[in-house]
């Protein structure tokens, strides 16, 4: 059965922490965990999300960055 990663669980996945996240994206990593917290990227910093994953060559979406995503 699929498990389903919710947007902030799936780019701290692909960014490799938390830590990596916050530091990729100019963030504290308390930001990174209440977002965590909420279940939810913030609409003010998905489209910095997207362009950094972008620019790493991380497959990151727009429907991930707003929906999650099912993985085996």
């Amino acid at each position: 059965m699929p498990k389903h990663l919710s947007p902030v669980d799936l780019a701290i996945q692909l960014f490799g922490g938390v830590r990596a996240l916050a530091r990729a994206i100019g963030r504290d990593p308390a930001a990174i965990s209440r977002w965590r917290r909420l279940g939810t990227i913030p609409t003010s910093a998905q489209i910095l999300v997207l362009r950094i994953a972008r620019e790493r060559g991380l497959e990151l979406s727009t429907h991930d960055v707003i929906y999650g995503r099912d993985i085996e």
